[in-house]
Protein backbone atom coordinates (compact mmCIF):
# COMPACT_ATOMS: atom_id res chain seq x y z
CA UNK A 1 0.00 0.00 0.00
CA UNK A 2 2.79 2.46 0.61
CA UNK A 3 4.04 2.33 -3.04
CA UNK A 4 0.97 2.59 -4.60
CA UNK A 5 1.68 6.74 -4.73
CA UNK A 6 5.11 6.19 -5.99
CA UNK A 7 3.65 3.71 -8.34
CA UNK A 8 1.44 5.73 -9.66
CA UNK A 9 3.98 8.79 -10.56
CA UNK A 10 5.90 5.88 -12.10
CA UNK A 11 3.07 4.34 -14.60
CA UNK A 12 2.66 8.57 -15.53
CA UNK A 13 5.97 9.28 -16.53
CA UNK A 14 6.22 5.42 -18.39
CA UNK A 15 2.57 6.83 -20.02
CA UNK A 16 3.93 10.05 -20.52
CA UNK A 17 7.10 8.95 -22.44
CA UNK A 18 4.46 6.26 -24.87
CA UNK A 19 2.44 9.44 -25.98
CA UNK A 20 4.97 10.40 -28.06
CA UNK A 21 4.64 7.27 -30.46
CA UNK A 22 0.78 7.50 -30.20
CA UNK A 23 -0.46 9.02 -33.51
CA UNK A 24 -4.01 8.40 -33.11
CA UNK A 25 -6.08 11.37 -30.99
CA UNK A 26 -8.43 9.08 -29.59
CA UNK A 27 -5.70 6.66 -27.89
CA UNK A 28 -3.46 9.68 -27.77
CA UNK A 29 -6.66 11.62 -25.75
CA UNK A 30 -7.48 8.35 -24.01
CA UNK A 31 -3.68 8.11 -22.08
CA UNK A 32 -3.56 11.52 -21.71
CA UNK A 33 -6.38 11.22 -19.32
CA UNK A 34 -5.28 8.73 -17.56
CA UNK A 35 -2.07 10.15 -16.72
CA UNK A 36 -4.37 13.16 -15.08
CA UNK A 37 -6.13 11.10 -13.78
CA UNK A 38 -3.06 9.18 -12.14
CA UNK A 39 -1.67 12.33 -10.76
CA UNK A 40 -5.04 13.22 -9.21
CA UNK A 41 -5.18 9.76 -7.78
CA UNK A 42 -1.21 9.64 -6.51
CA UNK A 43 -1.40 12.95 -4.22
CA UNK A 44 -4.88 12.33 -2.85
CA UNK A 45 -3.26 8.72 -1.91
CA UNK A 46 -0.41 10.21 -0.17
CA UNK A 47 -2.54 12.49 1.69
CA UNK A 48 -5.20 10.50 2.77
CA UNK A 49 -3.15 7.47 4.27
CA UNK A 50 -0.50 9.85 5.35
CA UNK A 51 2.08 8.32 2.63
CA UNK A 52 3.82 11.40 2.00
CA UNK A 53 7.76 11.16 1.54
CA UNK A 54 10.27 13.37 0.26
CA UNK A 55 10.72 10.60 -2.64
CA UNK A 56 7.35 10.64 -3.19
CA UNK A 57 7.09 14.45 -4.26
CA UNK A 58 10.05 14.80 -6.37
CA UNK A 59 8.73 11.41 -8.42
CA UNK A 60 5.49 13.18 -8.51
CA UNK A 61 6.59 16.66 -9.64
CA UNK A 62 9.60 14.79 -12.33
CA UNK A 63 6.40 12.79 -13.46
CA UNK A 64 4.61 16.14 -13.78
CA UNK A 65 7.40 17.42 -15.82
CA UNK A 66 7.53 14.76 -18.25
CA UNK A 67 4.13 14.21 -18.97
CA UNK A 68 3.78 18.17 -19.88
CA UNK A 69 7.13 17.92 -21.86
CA UNK A 70 5.93 15.47 -23.83
CA UNK A 71 1.84 16.16 -24.10
CA UNK A 72 3.70 19.31 -25.32
CA UNK A 73 5.67 18.42 -27.85
CA UNK A 74 2.51 15.27 -29.27
CA UNK A 75 0.30 18.51 -29.44
CA UNK A 76 3.02 20.51 -31.06
CA UNK A 77 4.74 17.65 -33.81
CA UNK A 78 1.84 15.21 -34.37
CA UNK A 79 -1.20 17.48 -34.01
CA UNK A 80 0.38 20.77 -35.97
CA UNK A 81 -1.43 22.89 -32.85
CA UNK A 82 -0.77 26.51 -33.63
CA UNK A 83 0.25 28.52 -30.65
CA UNK A 84 0.13 32.07 -31.10
CA UNK A 85 3.54 33.79 -30.54
CA UNK A 86 2.22 35.46 -27.15
CA UNK A 87 1.81 32.11 -25.51
CA UNK A 88 5.46 31.06 -27.04
CA UNK A 89 7.24 33.89 -25.36
CA UNK A 90 4.95 33.70 -22.11
CA UNK A 91 6.04 29.98 -21.96
CA UNK A 92 9.65 30.90 -22.68
CA UNK A 93 9.71 33.57 -19.94
CA UNK A 94 7.13 30.41 -17.20
CA UNK A 95 10.09 27.99 -18.58
CA UNK A 96 13.04 30.91 -17.25
CA UNK A 97 11.29 31.00 -13.73
CA UNK A 98 10.80 27.67 -12.98
CA UNK A 99 14.81 27.14 -14.02
CA UNK A 100 15.26 29.90 -11.74
CA UNK A 101 13.48 28.17 -9.16
CA UNK A 102 15.16 24.75 -9.58
CA UNK A 103 18.37 26.80 -9.11
CA UNK A 104 16.83 28.55 -6.26
CA UNK A 105 16.20 25.40 -4.13
CA UNK A 106 19.37 23.81 -5.36
CA UNK A 107 21.35 25.94 -4.23
CA UNK A 108 19.41 26.95 -0.94
CA UNK A 109 17.96 24.20 -0.02
CA UNK A 110 20.73 21.63 -1.12
CA UNK A 111 17.60 19.46 -3.08
CA UNK A 112 15.62 19.25 -6.06
CA UNK A 113 12.11 20.04 -6.01
CA UNK A 114 8.46 21.76 -6.77
CA UNK A 115 6.64 23.28 -4.45
CA UNK A 116 2.57 21.79 -4.35
CA UNK A 117 1.27 25.51 -3.98
CA UNK A 118 -2.54 25.96 -4.78
CA UNK A 119 -1.10 28.24 -7.70
CA UNK A 120 0.95 25.31 -9.39
CA UNK A 121 -2.10 22.70 -8.79
CA UNK A 122 -4.21 25.27 -10.69
CA UNK A 123 -1.62 25.45 -13.35
CA UNK A 124 -1.66 21.72 -14.14
CA UNK A 125 -5.33 21.64 -14.28
CA UNK A 126 -5.48 24.93 -16.22
CA UNK A 127 -3.00 23.13 -19.13
CA UNK A 128 -4.38 19.84 -18.23
CA UNK A 129 -8.35 20.70 -19.55
CA UNK A 130 -6.70 23.31 -21.71
CA UNK A 131 -4.50 21.57 -23.84
CA UNK A 132 -7.01 18.54 -25.14
CA UNK A 133 -9.44 21.74 -26.08
CA UNK A 134 -6.62 22.74 -28.65
CA UNK A 135 -6.14 19.14 -30.09
CA UNK A 136 -9.58 18.97 -30.72
CA UNK A 137 -10.25 22.76 -32.09
CA UNK A 138 -6.54 23.04 -33.14
CA UNK A 139 -6.24 26.14 -31.45
CA UNK A 140 -4.55 26.91 -28.24
CA UNK A 141 -6.20 29.95 -25.97
CA UNK A 142 -3.96 32.64 -24.30
CA UNK A 143 -5.61 31.96 -20.78
CA UNK A 144 -3.24 28.62 -21.19
CA UNK A 145 -0.13 30.37 -19.77
CA UNK A 146 -1.90 33.22 -17.25
CA UNK A 147 -1.84 30.94 -14.51
CA UNK A 148 1.16 29.27 -14.87
CA UNK A 149 3.31 32.58 -15.15
CA UNK A 150 1.50 33.23 -12.00
CA UNK A 151 2.40 30.31 -9.87
CA UNK A 152 5.86 30.42 -11.07
CA UNK A 153 6.37 34.28 -9.59
CA UNK A 154 4.60 32.81 -6.68
CA UNK A 155 6.87 29.98 -6.16
CA UNK A 156 10.25 32.13 -6.47
CA UNK A 157 8.52 34.49 -4.16
CA UNK A 158 8.46 31.54 -1.78
CA UNK A 159 11.00 30.14 -2.23
CA UNK A 160 13.23 33.44 -1.48
CA UNK A 161 11.34 33.60 1.67
CA UNK A 162 11.32 30.28 3.27
CA UNK A 163 14.12 29.49 5.71
CA UNK A 164 13.30 25.56 5.55
CA UNK A 165 12.07 23.64 2.49
CA UNK A 166 8.95 22.41 2.68
CA UNK A 167 7.00 21.10 -0.90
CA UNK A 168 3.79 21.37 0.78
CA UNK A 169 3.56 24.80 1.26
CA UNK A 170 0.28 26.30 -0.52
CA UNK A 171 0.76 29.56 -0.72
CA UNK A 172 2.49 32.43 -0.42
CA UNK A 173 -0.27 33.98 2.02
CA UNK A 174 0.58 30.83 4.18
CA UNK A 175 3.88 32.06 4.89
CA UNK A 176 3.76 35.34 5.21
CA UNK A 177 0.33 34.74 7.54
Amino acid sequence: MKNIPNTLSLIRMALSVILLFINNRFIFLTIYLICGLSDVLDGYIARRYRLETNLGAKLDSLADFIFFITSLTCMIGSYGLRIPAAIITGGIIVVGIRLLNFCITTKKFSQFGILHTVGNKLSGITIFLLCPWAIVSGDMPISIIIIPFLSALEETLILLKMDDYNPNISSLFRLIG
